[in-house]
């Protein structure tokens, strides 16, 4: 007889306190993207309470990258860089992760909304320039007509699914508020262990079978 007993990694959603549990359901570039924020988001203010010291706070790394950022006076564009074009490429699991961290766990579809306005349609611009520059290389050398049609579809074809994937998301973090991860080669990289981590969760069906995977 198997003995049932609960899997923590299917109840461990965003109103628990546990912040590093959380972290942990990450994958490997997404944890670490989700930790370095965090890092950075504690030096805006010292730690409040006993047996904190401010003074020891000024000293700590956080606090010296975050005056060197707002020394440069880029301090502002790198939040809206890291929250919006690199949180907004999260899964949807680690955007409302993020957004914990960022205070604005009721405004998470925001991360999905100004990644698909700001970073995923100017890709997608970016895809058919590409495609528009190999038609002109096709044209311009017989050689290389073939080859550069071929990634000229390519390039097409792939901006036409990137700009469909953010009209979408746009739209649908708009009226349903909901979290997407954006269609590309990049998120997927970055997604690509968190992906794999849930599929070996939801393999993971016997109670011996570690749900974790190492």
């Amino acid at each position: 007889m198997f003995r049932s007993r609960p899997k923590t990694c299917r109840c461990r959603v965003v109103e628990n306190g546990a912040a590093e549990l959380l972290i942990e359901d990450s994958g490997f570039i997404g944890r670490q993207i989700i930790r370095l924020y965090r890092f950075m988001h504690q030096a805006h203010r010292p730690p409040e309470g006993p047996g904190c010291d401010p003074a020891a706070f000024l000293g700590s790394p956080a606090a010296k990258i975050r005056y060197l950022l707002d020394r440069t006076g880029i301090s502002r564009a790198v939040d809206f860089l890291y929250t919006y074009g690199i949180g907004g490429a999260l899964t949807r699991q680690d955007q409302l992760i993020f957004a914990r961290f960022h205070a604005m766990q009721e405004r998470a579809y925001r991360l999905t909304l100004l990644n698909s306005v700001f970073f995923g349609i100017p890709s997608a611009c970016a895809y058919f320039a590409a495609g528009e520059g190999f038609e002109l290389l096709s044209t311009a050398f017989s050689a290389a007509q073939i080859p550069s049609l071929a990634a000229a579809y390519t390039s097409f074809a792939m901006g036409v699914a990137n700009a469909a994937m953010n009209l979408f998301r746009m739209l649908d973090s708009l009226l349903h508020r909901r979290c997407w991860a954006p269609f590309g080669t990049i998120p997927l990289v970055i997604n690509l262990p968190t992906y794999l981590k849930n599929l070996r969760r939801s393999i993971c069906k016997s109670t011996d079978c570690d749900c974790d995977p190492p």
